[in-house]
């Protein structure tokens, strides 16, 4: 029987093959794995993508101050009762519900001031100031004032906003404050003529809408006798 003739060349050209190849793809599994690195991706395919670094840093944030505990005094209460005073001269000589007994100051000759009497500091204030002389509409006061708090009171915050009113929030000396500010026009001008201020805590809000309101709508020119 004649056995198969087998083709004539070298033995070991397969193996040198197979050798080559094996080379070839540790090569190409190493260079993915470097290219991976380098991009900042994650080479095994599981889990998150590695950090990147941010393009540009955040800016800086002003700390929260720590707050310290309001004067543990009771709370201004709605409907509390008022008495008139007399503030002003001249043609714009007002009368003004105020609460009554609250100890009066005079802060300027258009500014004034009520507060309970011996209260600490951060308690409850009525404040009535004339601004006629801004020659000013109220809704640009509004603005104004919004800027100027914005500017001048650590974390201001507008709580409510009317034409004529706004409600906000601020820090001062490490003590979380709550206001109320309202415009009034007595003559018909469209300016605002007389703002008024009720600042207090948080526990004083319902006290102080009701207040800054009654104060708002008793406010007269002139001398008056009326009871608020």
């Amino acid at each position: 029987m004649t056995l198969p003739v087998e083709p004539r060349g070298d033995r070991t050209t397969a193996p040198r093959l197979v050798a080559a190849l094996a080379l070839l793809l540790v090569l190409g599994a190493a260079l993915g794995f470097g290219a991976s690195w380098v991009l900042g991706e994650n080479p095994s395919g599981q889990g998150a993508a590695a950090p990147v670094a941010a393009s540009s840093p955040s800016l800086p944030v002003d700390p929260v101050p720590d707050l310290l505990p309001d004067p543990d005094i009771p709370a201004l209460a709605p409907a509390i009762p008022l008495e008139r005073q007399t503030v002003g001269a001249g043609g714009f000589r007002m009368s003004v519900p105020v609460p009554e007994g609250w100890t009066f100051s005079e802060n300027s000759l258009n500014e004034w001031q009520w507060r309970p009497p011996d209260q600490p500091d951060f308690g409850h204030v009525l404040r009535v100031e004339q601004v006629l002389s801004n020659r000013r509409s109220i809704a640009w006061t509004l603005d104004r004032r919004i800027d100027e708090l914005r500017e001048d009171e650590s974390g201001f915050e507008v709580l409510a906003e009317t034409g004529d009113s706004l409600y906000f929030s601020f820090i001062t000396s490490n003590h979380l404050r709550h206001g109320f500010l309202r415009w009034l026009d007595l003559t018909g001008s469209d300016d605002a003529q007389v703002e008024i201020a009720v600042t207090g805590r948080e526990v004083d809000v319902p006290g102080m809408r009701d207040l800054v309101s009654r104060v708002a709508s008793g406010v007269e020119l002139g001398e008056s006798a009326q009871t608020p």
